[in-house]
């Protein structure tokens, strides 16, 4: 992209491809973004049904950049309140607070288990300095830094539950990324003693709309788009990507049934890698293919649940590791904002990971209901008799990409064969199977335009690609 073309058809209307649009637009370029759903946002949209605003689950939006938060502001317009911050994990009838602290898991558990977590440490620690454990997947990657006791309390249930395989299959990448302590003795270090450098996941403070819910960003960057004489074409599902040698010629896309071309000058996709490259017909060889068949996604089936009542709990959200229950987490959207639901009344949203074409995948929404409903009741969290008449239930089925052992040398060879075309990017959380948080998105949709427009700053690849935790 070292010529400076003036039009770009974005494929996605999520964080991604909007952030991009916008800066695009507000540089004078002809913009066009085209969205499968009926609505801009992806995952980070919000629906209003019955006087209820709700989102895809918990969304906090922060940046350890200022100048991306004051941007986060300005697409806001106005729209928005800092939150503090609660999240906690229920395990056993008890809280524990997320991230751990030492004074919260040294009070919560019973003393048996207290010294058989820190016997298990300083074993694992001795272990380690004669033979190194290798940081080869997400259980060993654990183990070696907390010990086999915190693990199977704390991560592996947690994570084996949400992604219905072995913590062994999945890549230590993964832990990296999400879990912010270096091991036990960093968690009581932190406990004690403020950190200088304060990680993402001890920020107590995030942005969120007061109104309209976390799709409030993707309307106002919509907006902004709109107003700068961009396109924005939704109900429009790609159904093909035109090539010639090294350039992308054209989109074919569907809309009311009819088929269109749209084509301009450079070409970005924030939809996943998985629906992309075979839309790409002749152009992709066997082992691209193969790499695109080695990945997988793990989808979400999200049950809305209405309750008399004004509030369930005090947290943004809660974790739920024990495995004889489906659901993994809940969150309850007036803890986020007072404007969210009836007054007197609250809505709970509780997440069950899923696989397209399964058992929860493809049970009715009454039953989805029920089975969180139950679950609720079951850990002691809520009286049936509160639950409302109604709810909801929403689907999606490109929730997190999983990282599996192989991923990495896929992702790899589809994003290099995507890098022959001269005039075509893939970014975003889907355009690189990549398992970031809201502003790592953004960042990456102006990333790429900065480097379009002013040759300039850094790649767009290179955004949460890092063993860094990201929150």
């Amino acid at each position: 992209m070292t010529d400076r073309p003036k039009s770009i058809t974005i494929l996605g209307g999520g964080l991604a491809g909007l952030s991009a649009a916008q800066k695009f637009i507000a540089d004078g370029w002809q913009v066009t973004v085209i969205e499968a759903e009926d609505h801009v946002g992806g995952l980070a949209s919000s629906f209003e049904t019955e006087g209820y605003t709700y989102d895809h689950g918990p969304h906090r939006l922060y940046s350890n950049l200022e100048e991306l938060n004051e941007h986060f502001k300005f697409v806001f317009d106005g729209n928005w309140d800092y939150r503090d911050r609660l999240s906690r994990i229920f395990m056993k009838g008890k809280f524990f607070d997320y991230p751990l602290k030492a004074s919260n898991v040294l009070k919560s558990l019973p003393p048996w288990l207290l010294f058989k977590s820190f016997w298990d440490y300083a074993a694992v620690r001795m272990r380690n300095a004669v033979r190194p454990i290798p940081d080869d997947n997400f259980e060993n990657w654990i183990i070696k830094r907390f010990g086999r006791t915190l693990y199977e309390l704390f991560f592996g249930t947690y994570t084996r539950k949400a992604w219905g395989i072995p913590c062994t299959e999945i890549s230590s990448d993964w832990a990296a990324q999400r879990i912010s302590l270096l091991n036990l003795w960093d968690t009581v270090k932190k406990t004690l003693f403020k950190p200088k450098n304060v990680p993402r996941t001890y920020v107590s403070r995030f942005l969120y709309p007061r109104t309209g819910g976390i799709g409030e960003l993707a309307r106002g960057y919509e907006r902004l788009i709109l107003a700068g004489g961009g396109t924005v074409i939704t109900s429009a599902p790609v159904r093909r990507v035109d090539t010639d040698g090294d350039q992308v010629t054209g989109i074919v896309y569907e809309q009311d049934g009819v088929e269109h071309t749209q084509t301009s000058d450079l070409y970005i996709s924030t939809i996943p890698l998985t629906l992309l490259v075979p839309m790409m017909g002749d152009a992709v060889d066997t082992p691209v293919m193969e790499a695109v068949n080695g990945l997988r996604h793990k989808g979400i089936v999200f049950a809305y649940i209405k309750l008399d009542r004004e509030q369930l709990t005090p947290d943004h959200w809660i974790y739920i590791p024990e495995e004889h229950i489906a659901i993994h987490r809940i969150s309850e959207f007036t803890n986020f904002s007072s404007h969210v639901a009836p007054e007197g009344k609250t809505l709970v949203c509780a997440e069950i990971t899923a696989t397209k074409g399964d058992r929860i995948w493809t049970m009715d929404d009454a039953d989805v209901l029920e089975l969180a409903r139950d679950d609720l009741v079951t850990l002691g969290l809520l009286d049936e008799d509160e639950v409302l008449p109604g709810g909801w239930v929403r689907r999606v089925d490109y929730a997190y990409p999983i990282y599996d052992l192989t991923y990495r040398g896929h992702v790899q060879s589809i994003l290099g064969f995507l890098k022959s075309f001269s005039n075509f990017e893939s970014t975003g959380r889907q355009g690189l199977f990549r398992y970031g948080n809201m502003d790592h998105s953004i960042a990456m949709g102006h990333a790429v335009a900065r480097r379009t427009i002013k040759h300039e700053g850094i790649d767009h690849a290179e955004i949460a690609a890092a063993e860094e935790y990201f929150g």
